[in-house]
């Protein structure tokens, strides 16, 4: 079949068209592989494929790949590691050759031991923390600059062999030992084995070096640790929700994306003060909120379990007299089959008529009945007084629910007013602080304005736009928050007294359907008994 070239060196995003001519492709020459694609392949079951050499500009459909693992996607024009996430199975991985800027996506490739990025377009070693199993990385012919890099790697525990040939980088004389030193699990560099005076070389030689970045490792593992625990006390606080308000995690939140904030803080001393003394009675106004949280979570637990042992006393009471009412039936219905088997008895040896036997039979098909009827009124009228009692409880407890959650969240509105309030004072501080500064630039000859400022100073709209954009931050930041807590106080409302409700008119359908259910188990032990046994009819051929 002829092929058009300029239609094969056209770029191509990966499709499942795409997917399945390459699987086909690869498949097994001869009658094997003409018998697998006659009977199709799914792409879920391929564990190795090749897309090599196909002008590939954007990675995608990939996901559908649930069982690679090994997967080569050399020689294209990748410019981004993306829709690998589904990929868990994955071991292999080839994207060399491509236009790859960062290093990125790979956070559930646990599986991952060799990566190969070899001739691509990044600068820097970032994002791997999560691929514990890698063994061999290869990121040779790249834009990296900074020998330091390498320190990112040391998150991964079983790295056996680097390649860093043609990095600028490699333009550091003791690239070598220096990596041999950082790296200490690594037995190849640049395909040539480490031996071990060459690492004891950069030991000696880069000790302080070494020294300091195990600190820094220790004080981002701290924070690490420190983090886990926010998020391990933040999800049993979830009910509450007042999660992470009990450290100084809001407050940091508002400084997260504010570069301009951060900008402020050179002002001077004035502006550190205020900012010291702002995050000190933010996080402690923070800290009352997280309290007053816990505090009605515990009166809202109280109430519930107090509600549900209560009903499930009067549950049990109900059910308890049901019991009664069915025993009281069994026992009635048992005599009844008595006297009807004794009729039949009498009906068997000659004792009475059939015409006889058969009036007795509808009056004891009437009394049965009319037990059945006494009965399921009893039951009936039991459920019905339960219902409406459980409505009326549930309506009750309803109203309580919603009165404390209106406690909580206006409790809560008073310290987030608060927060605003702090928040207007600092940012009026600080406007205070930037405003007399501006004013001084060429009045003052002993003024000495901040590198880092001087583009803030060169105009006063600057400055009036920065503190704006601060301020309107920490404050949407702060909003945020309280709409989060209101928002989740009133869902939680509205999902707990919708099953409430909705539990008991479940419960209360299959009760119902429960006594029907027994009393036409009745009505047909009832028919049965009544119904005389069909004659044997013996076939005469075998005689």
């Amino acid at each position: 079949m002829n092929t058009n070239p300029c239609k094969e060196r056209e770029p191509k995003v990966i499709d499942s068209k795409l997917l399945q001519k390459c699987i086909e492709e690869q498949l097994p020459k001869g009658e094997l592989g003409r018998l697998m694609k006659t009977e199709g392949v799914e792409q879920a079951n391929v564990e190795q494929l090749r897309l090599e050499f196909l002008n590939i500009v954007k990675m995608d459909h990939l996901w559908v790949l649930k069982s690679i693992t090994v997967l080569k996607l050399n020689n294209n024009l990748i410019e981004k590691i993306e829709d690998l996430e589904n990929l868990i199975h994955l071991e292999d991985l080839d994207l060399s050759f491509n236009k790859i800027t960062k290093i990125e996506n790979l956070d559930t490739l646990g599986k991952l031991r060799i990566l190969n990025l070899y001739e691509n377009r990044i600068e820097k070693l970032e994002n791997m923390q999560n691929l514990k199993s890698l063994t061999i990385f290869n990121i040779g012919k790249n834009l990296i600059k900074d020998k330091e890099t390498v320190h990112h790697l040391r998150r991964i525990p079983n790295l056996i062999s680097l390649n860093l040939a043609d990095n600028p980088c490699t333009e550091f004389a003791d690239l070598r030992i220096y990596v041999a030193a950082f790296l200490p699990t690594l037995i190849w560099f640049q395909y040539k084995k480490i031996y071990p005076e060459e690492r004891e070389n950069g030991c000696t030689k880069f000790k302080q070096q070494i020294i300091d970045q195990e600190e820094l490792e220790e004080k981002e593992l701290a924070k690490i640790l420190q983090k886990e625990r926010e998020d391990r006390e933040a999800e049993l606080n979830m009910d509450s929700f007042v999660e992470y308000l009990n450290t100084r995690h809001l407050f940091d939140k508002m400084y997260e994306n504010d570069a301009e904030g951060k900008l402020l803080l050179n002002l001077g001393d004035d502006v550190m003060e205020a900012y010291n003394e702002f995050q000190e009675n933010f996080v402690n106004y923070c800290r009352e909120i997280f309290d007053i949280g816990q505090k009605h979570y515990k009166i809202r637990q109280d109430e519930i379990a107090a509600f549900f042992r209560s009903t499930s006393l009067v549950k049990h009471d109900s059910q308890q007299e049901s019991i009664k009412y069915m025993e009281e039936f069994v026992e009635s219905k048992n005599i009844l089959f008595s006297k009807v088997n004794y009729l039949q008895r009498d009906l068997m040896e000659g004792y009475i008529e059939k015409k006889e036997f058969d009036v007795d039979i509808v009056q004891k098909t009437e009394e049965f009945n009319q037990l059945i009827h006494v009965t399921w009124k009893k039951l009936m009228k039991i459920e019905l007084i339960l219902y409406e009692q459980m409505d009326e409880v549930n309506q009750t407890f309803e109203r309580n629910l919603k009165e404390m959650i209106a406690n909580l969240i206006e409790e809560s509105q008073n310290c987030f007013t608060q927060l605003r309030d702090l928040e207007q004072q600092y940012f009026e501080r600080v406007s205070e602080v930037a405003n007399k500064m501006f004013a001084g630039i060429g009045i003052i000859d002993d003024l000495v304005i901040p590198e880092v400022l001087d583009e803030l100073m060169s105009d006063k709209d600057n400055v009036l736009n920065c503190l704006a954009a601060t301020h309107d931050t920490h404050l949407t930041v702060i909003d945020t928050r309280e709409d989060v807590l209101m928002f989740r106080a009133r869902e939680w409302f509205d999902i707990f007294t919708k099953n409430l409700f909705s539990s008991e008119i479940d419960r209360n359908r299959y009760k119902i359907l429960e006594l029907n259910h027994f009393l036409d188990i009745q009505r047909d032990e009832f028919a049965e008994l009544i119904t005389p046994p069909k004659e044997i009819e013996i076939d005469e051929s075998f005689s």
